[in-house]
């Protein structure tokens, strides 16, 4: 293998390494030797590729997000279709919110409460991660209801709502959002200007 491939490859897994820490130890247990340890790789090798613990978990947000993007297609394909592509959407964007990366994620925000230098390197990564959010989010929903005038606001307060739900499944993990996601779609649809989803039994559901 050329010596820059197997550069790529290792900086790979101290990546990876670094993401299945997160996911499964949680931030405060995913120091840098934990994640050596995990990756297999030299102290030296580590340091080259990432000289600081923020400089690790930079790299492991994008990471994060593109687990969190699959998971969206992934749920997205398991969902039957319905008549209605925005409740179908909240209910895929609710679900891969509860996956145990978007969780690690959340915990590392929640670290750099009090780590300016982790807040530096996070808001970094997270801004191409917010980009790819509401990309997803637009395409999920489509052309015709991305393009309407209130959309930029149901985009943005659907966002802050899945985000505030899945801090809250800390302790609260058991209970049905379901209704509330209807809620927030017939609010949406009024904001969109939509019409209610159509029922084949006879009327708007």
């Amino acid at each position: 293998m050329p010596r820059e491939d197997q550069r790529e490859a290792t900086r790979r897994r101290i990546v990876e390494a670094a993401v299945e820490s997160l996911i499964e130890a949680g931030y405060a247990a995913s120091t840098t030797l934990e994640v050596q340890r995990r990756a297999g790789v030299s102290r030296g090798a580590l340091l080259h590729h990432f000289p600081s613990r923020h400089e690790l978990f930079g790299a492991a947000i994008t990471e994060l997000v593109a687990r969190n993007e699959a998971a969206v297609w992934e749920l997205l394909a398991e969902s039957p279709p319905g008549a209605d592509p925005l409740s179908r959407a909240l209910r895929v964007l609710r679900a891969s919110h509860a996956r145990p990366a978007f969780g690690a994620e959340l915990e590392l925000w929640a670290a750099a409460r009090s780590d300016q230098e982790l807040r530096t390197v996070l808001r970094r990564a997270e801004g191409a991660a917010r980009r790819d959010l509401y990309r997803v989010i637009g395409d999920l929903l489509g052309p015709e209801i991305a393009a309407a005038p209130g959309y930029p606001l149901v985009a943005e307060l659907t966002v802050q709502l899945l985000r505030g739900l899945a801090i809250s499944d800390a302790l609260y993990r058991d209970r049905d959002d379901e209704a509330l996601l209807e809620q927030w779609a017939a609010v949406a649809r009024t904001i969109l200007g939509a019409p209610p989803p159509y029922d084949p039994s006879g009327g708007p559901a």
